[in-house]
């Protein structure tokens, strides 16, 4: 095999070859794999809400709690924040700065171990003694917890360090990786993205995993190392995870600014607006976890002020938007099924924006931020943001990464499918909210209701819109070969090497050539 010409994926050594491996593009499809097979897991903890919620007989209220906490844990810790940045991250990375592999390729084959590791763990205690404590883990119900809390907290801790691992990664590969000639300003839109998320990644994981090490020392104690005041968890707890939803945002607008880029045959309009508001969104990501707080027993003055700040991220968002939107405009927008995912995204990230105005305002984001409302703008941001972002992404680089054709027309239906699911499913839980049902509760709501059903029929369409898709990318590894190295006509490095790359990604060291030049 010569790794300088051959496929990545042609390698001989089974799969011993793949669990060793410190290829970052086998890395990355490893990713895949892992985050595809915990999102599924919380899918399916999340039927059994929705049979709840229909009326269903025999599932005890301890046994419901049980799967909305396994539910959440498993969607926003394993699905929300490492999909993007693990998966097209990995991959894409290194291929866009013109890098051989990762800087630290040991450290990404030890991520990828931890997150299995932190998987493993959390099953395990599915086993032993599942927990019913909700995914935010109120101290007081942590040391009253009966089942097997200590699996959850350590599996946590690991998926805490995988984060920080990631982080590091992205860091210093962008630092010290990038090919000859190429500033930080000629650097792709998904590479700043991801560069900026690796902050995010490298002090939120390290965080999470000491918060969460606390919140074990607690139960263990039996009296908690946050004192008798239940509001100095929730601080801990939301300043360290009200940043996940930017590592969702982020590298999700990365792929999204790359896509819409290819897609149009036009460079990206507001490149250096696009970088800036960027970096602000990292900056306030840390400044407005208190609106999580709002109506829960936190001074109003403290509420007011994290909602000004909180309210400030609209102003980089609008910009990431206005940019999409120009360089969408006079554009040769090509026909293909990306172009459903990348409609399905900007419409459910604007929806959660939308519902993060109501949240952050101050004459209703108190009433709003206790109930159902909430719980549907996270469900927007996983389902509707960082899904929707990663089936753009898989089907806009999903020849280069396989080198086969998925079929596009059910690639579509598919799209359209999960669309449309996707809001029948949630707006009815928006007008529970609205009505006052708390947070993540709906599933307790005294038998089936116009709203229920309505739901139910909305996920019965994402389900079936998203086992099309999965299907249609899965069967395409057995079908056709690509004919095309760049079907975009793209201009950023990954489009230079052969489909799919090599194991060295590139047979000569590529030299930067100017930005999105079409």
């Amino acid at each position: 095999m010569n790794a300088a010409t051959d496929s990545y994926l042609a390698g001989k050594g089974g799969l011993t070859e793949w669990f060793t491996s410190t290829d970052h593009k086998k890395i990355s499809l490893m990713f895949l794999g892992w985050t595809s097979f915990a999102f599924l897991l919380g899918a399916i903890f999340g039927l059994f809400l929705i049979v709840k919620s229909l009326g269903g007989r025999g599932l005890e209220p301890r046994f419901v709690f049980q799967a909305l906490t396994y539910h959440r844990l498993l969607m926003v810790f394993l699905f929300l924040v490492p999909a993007v940045p693990s998966v097209l991250g990995f991959f894409l990375l290194p291929l866009q700065l013109g890098a051989s592999n990762m800087a630290l390729p040991g450290l990404s084959r030890c991520s990828l171990r931890f997150y299995v590791i932190g998987l493993v763990l959390i099953i395990a205690s599915l086993v032993g003694g599942p927990i019913a404590t909700g995914w935010n883990m109120a101290s007081p119900l942590v040391v009253a917890e009966t089942g097997l809390f200590a699996l959850v907290a350590f599996g946590l801790f690991f998926v805490g360090l995988s984060w920080f691992m990631t982080g590091i990664n992205f860091l210093v590969t962008v630092h010290h990786h990038r090919a000859p000639g190429m500033g930080f300003f000629d650097m792709p839109i998904l590479a700043w993205a991801l560069y900026l998320t690796g902050y995010l990644l490298v002090a939120v994981g390290s965080l999470f995993a000491i918060v969460i090490l606390y919140l074990t020392a607690s139960r263990i104690s039996g009296e908690g190392l946050f004192g008798a005041d239940p509001m100095l968890w929730k601080n801990y707890f939301w300043f360290v995870t009200t940043p996940a939803a930017f590592f969702a945002l982020l590298p999700a607008a990365g792929v999204i600014s790359e896509i819409i880029a290819g897609i149009s045959r036009k460079t990206v309009a507001g490149y250096r607006m696009v970088v800036g508001s960027m970096i602000a969104l990292l900056g306030l990501s840390f400044l407005g976890w208190g609106v999580n707080l709002a109506g829960q027993g936190q001074d109003p003055i403290t509420t007011l002020v994290f909602q000004a700040l909180s309210i400030l991220t609209v102003v980089p968002v609008a910009l990431i938007a206005y940019s999409w939107l120009a360089t969408l405009f006079q554009g040769a927008v090509a026909r293909d099924s990306v172009v459903v995912f990348v409609f399905a995204f900007m419409v459910n990230a604007g929806i959660a924006v939308i519902m993060g105005l109501f949240l952050t305002s101050p004459s209703v984001g108190a009433y709003l931020g206790t109930t159902m409302f909430a719980a549907t703008r996270l469900d927007y941001l996983i389902w509707g943001g960082a899904l929707s972002a990663l089936l753009a992404g898989l089907h806009y680089w999903w020849p280069k990464m396989t080198g086969k054709e998925y079929l596009q027309d059910v690639a579509r239906i598919g799209g359209v499918l999960y669309l449309v699911g996707i809001n029948l499913a949630l707006i009815p839980n928006l007008i529970l909210g609205v009505r006052g049902v708390t947070g993540d509760m709906a599933a307790f709501e005294p038998g089936p209701s116009g709203l229920a059903e309505l739901a139910g029929l909305g996920w019965l369409i994402v389900y079936s819109g998203i086992i099309l898709v999965a299907g249609n990318l899965f069967a395409s590894t057995w079908g056709k070969a690509t004919d095309e190295v760049n079907p975009w006509g793209a201009a950023t490095l990954e489009w230079k090497t052969s489909t799919p790359p090599p194991e060295g990604n590139f047979a000569e060291a590529p030299e930067a050539e100017g930005l999105y030049r079409y």
